[in-house]
C-alpha cells in the first residue's frame, strides 16, 4: 500500500472513530432510502446508496466516503458566532449552527426552516408562524417560540444597542421601542404559544417571509447564563442549526461539525467545515492557497489575477462569475440646479461609454448596467429597459445643449463624491470623469471622501453628485426601490414612482401584480433619471471540480452563484465528490494535514 494511501486509510478511520465517539447522542437517519441536504428532499433508490454521514444522511451516488466530506474555507475573523448582540461581529457558520424560521433557494423560493408553515392574516398586518413541535438545541432542551421572541426583544432593546436594528423595522413599533420611547414588550412580536409565533407589521409587508428569515434563534437559558460569549466556546456553544461549532482557535481556525441532535428540514452532508480565520488588515493569499489545495473555494477579487486564471488551460474551469446583487449608479440632486433639469440629466445618462469601462477600469469586475436591479433579481426586467440610458454621445450633447450650456459652456463646477472607496473605483470614477470631459466639454472633479463625512452629507442630501454603491438586503424589489422613494436617501422624486411603490410594498397576497407595479416604478426611475445606472458587480469565485450540490448548480436565471450563507440554505446542499479520489489534493501546507497528503 502507498504512502498516500495509507495516509488516507489513516484518516477514514479516525473519523469513523470521531463519529462514532462523539458527544452528541446520534438520532436515526432521516427518512430511509431519502438524499436529505439539499434544497427538498431527493429518493435515491438503496442500491444506489453508497455511504451514509454521521447525521445518518444517505450521500449521493457520486459522492466520496465521509472521510472525504471536509469542507475548507478562508473566513474573517470576528467575535461571536450568533447575532444575540451584534450583526457586524458574527462570524461565518453562525448561519448555519443556528436555525432561522425561512431559509430561500438558489431560486430565491422560500423553504422551512425552525417553521414548517406561516399563514397572514385578512388585514394582511399579521404574519403567524408555526415552529417544527420536536425542535431541540444541542444540549436537548425544546426549541420554542418565546426564544424567538426573546431573541426578536433583545434585538429590539436600547439597552442591547442592536447594530441591524435597522432591518426590523417594518415591525410595528419597533422605532418606538429602540428609541426608548415605548417599553420592549409593546414590540409587534409574541409568542402565541410553545410553537406559534406571530409578527405584526406597521403596514401590510408581503415580503416579511423573506425579511424573516434573518431570524437566527439565540437560545434563552444559554444567553441568561454565558451573555453574548454562550457562541465562544464549543461546550456552551449549543445551536440548534445543521451544524455544531466543535472547535474554535482564535485568530486561527474554527471547525464545524454535523449537529446530531438537529431534526430539521436541512440535514447536511458534510463531516466537517474549516473556516481559516484571517484579518481584514491582512489578507492572506487567497489564490496561491486554492492553487495549493488548502482550500476548497476562494473569492477573487485582484484584476491581474483574474486574467491569469481565465489564461490557465486548467484553473478557468474552476472560475465562476456571476452579477452581485450590486448596483454602481450616480446619485444627482434634481431639487437644485444644474441636475433639476431632466436634460442635464439625460446628457449625462447618455455621456458614459459603459463598454469601454468594462474594458478598462472595470475590467472582469463589473457589467454595464441598465437600471437599479440586476439581472436575475427577482422583478428585474433589465431586457426592456437597456435602451433607455444608452451611450449616445450626440444625444447626450443635444439634451446638455437643450438645458443651456452648449458645448458645456457655463456648466458650474462640481464634483463626484465616493464614500471610501478603493483604488479600482477611483480608477472607474476618473474614466467617468474622461468621458463627461470628452463628450460634454465639461470638467468634473472626483473627491473620495471620508466615509463618515459621507454619510452624513448623504443623509441631509447635500450631496450634488456621487458614485456610490447599493448591495440588497433581502430579495424582494421593495428592497431596493424603495430607497428612491422621497424619504429614501436620494434627492429625486417622482409622484406616479412614489405611488406605484409604496402600492406594492404594501399589496398582499397577489405577487403578479406586485412585479407589474414594480416594473412601472423601475421603468420611470430609469426614464427619468433618478440616477444614471452604471455598473453591476461581478463576482469571480474559484471552486475545487469535486465539490458538488444544489447551491452549485444553476439556477432558473442561468446563472451559479454563492450569495453566503446568511440567506440561502447552501452549506447544507454541499459534498465532495469521488472526483477527489481521482485526484488525491497536494497541499503545501505543514502539519497535520500536509503530513497526511504528502506523496
Amino acid at each position: 500500500m502507498s504512502g498516500i494511501t495509507t495516509r488516507y486509510a489513516m484518516i477514514f478511520l479516525m473519523i469513523c472513530v470521531m463519529i462514532s465517539c462523539g458527544q452528541d447522542a446520534p438520532l436515526a437517519p432521516y427518512w430511509e432510502g431519502t438524499a436529505v441536504g439539499g434544497n427538498q428532499a431527493t429518493p435515491v433508490a438503496q442500491s444506489q446508496t453508497l455511504h451514509v454521514n454521521s447525521a445518518g444522511v444517505p450521500l449521493p451516488p457520486d459522492a466520496a466516503p465521509p472521510a472525504y466530506q471536509v469542507l475548507r474555507t478562508f473566513e474573517l475573523n470576528n467575535r461571536y458566532m450568533d447575532r444575540a448582540t451584534s450583526s457586524y461581529q458574527k462570524i461565518a457558520g453562525f448561519a448555519i449552527t443556528n436555525e432561522p424560521l425561512t431559509r430561500v433557494d438558489r431560486d430565491f423560493n422560500l423553504l422551512p426552516a425552525a417553521a414548517t408553515h406561516w399563514e397572514v392574516s385578512e388585514d394582511g398586518l399579521t404574519w403567524i408562524f408555526h415552529l417544527q413541535k420536536d425542535l431541540i438545541f444541542r444540549d436537548g432542551r425544546p426549541v420554542t417560540a418565546y426564544d424567538y421572541e426573546d431573541t426578536f426583544h433583545r434585538w429590539a432593546d436600547p439597552k442591547t444597542g442592536f447594530d441591524f436594528e435597522w432591518y426590523y423595522r417594518p415591525i410595528k413599533n419597533w422605532g418606538a421601542v429602540v428609541a426608548g420611547r415605548l417599553p420592549v414588550d409593546s414590540v409587534g412580536v409574541r409568542a402565541l404559544d410553545e410553537h406559534t409565533i406571530a409578527f405584526t407589521t406597521t403596514t401590510p409587508t408581503p415580503y416579511a417571509p423573506e425579511l424573516l428569515s434573518y431570524s437566527w434563534v439565540t437560545p434563552t437559558h444559554a444567553f441568561e447564563k454565558y451573555g453574548p460569549a454562550w457562541s465562544t466556546k464549543p461546550e456552551t456553544h449549543v445551536g440548534n442549526g445543521p451544524f455544531r461549532l466543535k472547535e474554535w482557535t482564535v485568530n486561527d481556525r474554527f471547525v464545524l461539525t454535523p449537529n446530531l441532535n438537529y431534526r430539521g428540514p436541512h440535514k447536511p452532508y458534510l463531516e466537517q467545515v474549516i473556516g481559516q480565520l484571517f484579518n481584514a488588515a491582512a489578507q492572506p493569499p487567497f489564490l496561491a492557497a486554492y492553487e495549493a489545495n488548502e482550500v476548497d473555494y476562494v473569492l477573487v477579487n485582484n484584476q491581474a489575477e483574474i486574467n491569469r486564471i481565465k489564461s490557465n488551460p486548467v484553473l478557468r474551469d474552476h472560475l465562476n462569475a456571476y452579477v452581485d446583487f450590486q448596483t454602481y449608479y450616480l446619485m444627482l440632486d434634481s431639487y437644485h440646479p444644474p441636475f433639476n433639469d431632466i436634460r442635464v440629466r439625460q446628457a449625462f445618462s447618455h455621456a458614459i461609454d459603459q463598454d469601454a469601462l468594462m474594458k478598462s477600469a472595470l475590467r472582469d469586475i463589473g457589467l454595464p448596467a441598465v437600471s437599479m436591479l440586476q439581472p436575475g433579481y427577482p422583478e428585474a426586467n433589465t431586457e426592456a429597459l437597456a435602451s433607455i440610458q444608452r451611450y449616445n454621445p450626440d444625444l447626450a450633447r443635444k439634451r446638455l445643449a437643450e438645458a443651456g450650456y452648449q458645448d458645456g459652456k457655463g456648466f458650474p463646477n462640481i464634483e463626484i463624491w465616493l464614500r471610501g472607496e478603493p483604488q479600482v473605483i477611483n480608477t472607474a470614477a476618473q474614466a467617468v470623469q474622461a468621458m463627461l470631459r470628452q463628450t460634454l466639454n465639461i470638467d468634473i472633479g472626483v473627491r473620495n471622501m471620508e466615509r463618515k463625512v459621507f454619510t452624513e452629507a448623504l443623509n441631509k442630501k447635500e450631496i450634488t453628485l456621487a458614485l456610490i454603491p447599493y448591495r440588497y438586503d433581502y430579495v424582494d424589489a421593495s428592497n431596493q426601490l424603495s430607497l428612491w422613494l422621497s424619504n429614501g436617501r436620494h434627492p429625486w422624486h417622482n409622484e406616479r414612482f412614489e405611488d406605484l411603490v409604496i402600492q406594492a410594498n404594501i399589496l398582499v397576497g397577489d405577487p403578479k401584480r406586485r412585479t407589474e407595479l414594480y416594473q412601472e416604478a423601475e421603468q420611470i426611475l430609469v426614464s427619468e433619471v433618478g440616477g444614471v445606472f452604471l455598473w453591476y458587480t461581478l463576482m469571480n469565485e474559484m471552486w475545487q471540480p469535486y465539490v458538488r450540490g444544489a447551491a452549485l448548480e444553476t439556477n432558473k436565471w442561468g446563472y451559479r452563484a454563492w450569495r453566503g450563507n446568511q440567506m440561502l440554505n447552501l452549506t447544507p446542499t454541499l459534498y465532495i465528490s469521488k472526483e477527489v479520489l481521482e485526484k488525491p489534493a497536494t497541499p503545501q501546507a505543514t502539519g497535520f494535514w500536509g503530513w497526511l497528503t504528502a506523496k
